[in-house]
């Protein structure tokens, strides 16, 4: 039974290839979805799809097959799941689990291909990119946070290093790729009555962006190691992002993938622009690989 299948997720552990039986396959969309026993592939959250999912193989009856997506999905009755479809309520016992996407199965048959052994391997250099662009948009997230800490007059939410978390208070929406994260800030009414000076801080928005450049490239010349720390290979677990900024431990609530080290990034430069309403700001970080 479905229901009954044992179904783990590695990707937490930094694994990218790993030996797996296929439970199910079937259509979907103009493709197929594969879901295996055992995956180290990262799935796009279906609740806050920032990071870009994992792509790379699957060997199927000794033929390599791309998997050009990996969504988020759950087995709820027998039934399948995926993404945006997930019900908006889970019961403890309902598992978040990988779901392949391929665009092909070679000709082979669904139904032919259950029970088959396969090898899952992650592209491991798109990884290694996004792992990047994840990890400095946290980085650059507390650099704005400290630059904009004189712009609140109220007392609010504080982040690791006892800034003022902007971050927290307008995040909008998150992309992350290949070397490049975008997140778009809201400075609305509620952001004004949490006491944040959006006024102030759009008139200084050139210098402020200066500064965290200049404050990044500063982090950057000392390595600082990053972790994971997760307490369970379910994908729907608590997971917290850790690192080190200026001698003190940074902690933040991350579901996704990193890097370990700083050390592997050359360069980091930050975009910060202003929407035509001044309600949106949009801030572009960019990284480059040793």
């Amino acid at each position: 039974m479905l229901n009954n299948a044992v179904i783990d997720s590695s990707f937490m552990t930094g694994q990218l290839s790993l030996d797996a039986i296929i439970i199910e396959a079937f259509k979907y969309n103009n493709g197929y979805i594969v879901i295996t026993s055992n995956s180290p592939f990262y799935p796009k959250n279906y609740k806050w799809g920032d990071q870009k999912s994992d792509i790379g193989v699957i060997v199927l009856n000794n033929q390599a097959v791309n998997i050009v997506k990996t969504y988020t999905a759950v087995i709820i009755d027998s039934m399948i799941y995926i993404d945006h479809d997930i019900p908006k309520k889970l019961n403890i016992e309902d598992k978040l689990i990988p779901a392949h996407y391929l665009e092909s199965l070679n000709g082979l048959e669904c139904q032919s291909i259950v029970g088959a052994k396969v090898k899952l391997s992650v592209d491991a250099e798109v990884r290694h990119k996004i792992s990047a662009a994840h990890s400095m948009a946290h980085f650059m997230s507390l650099a704005l946070n400290k630059v904009t800490n004189k712009y609140w007059n109220k007392d609010y939410d504080k982040d690791s290093l006892e800034n003022y978390n902007l971050d927290k208070a307008a995040i909008f929406k998150s992309s992350i790729s290949e070397l490049k994260s975008i997140d778009t800030y809201r400075l609305g009414k509620s952001l004004k009555k949490k006491g944040f000076d959006k006024a102030s801080f759009l008139e200084s928005i050139v210098s402020i962006n200066e500064e965290i450049n200049l404050i990044l490239k500063n982090w950057l010349v000392t390595g600082s190691e990053i972790r994971v720390e997760y307490t369970s290979q379910d994908i729907g677990s608590l997971r917290l992002w850790k690192s080190t900024v200026e001698n003190r431990p940074v902690v933040i609530p991350c579901g996704g993938t990193h890097i370990k080290n700083t050390e592997e990034i050359q360069d980091i430069k930050v975009e910060i622009k202003p929407e035509e309403s001044d309600e949106y700001i949009v801030i572009t970080t960019y990284c480059k690989l040793r």
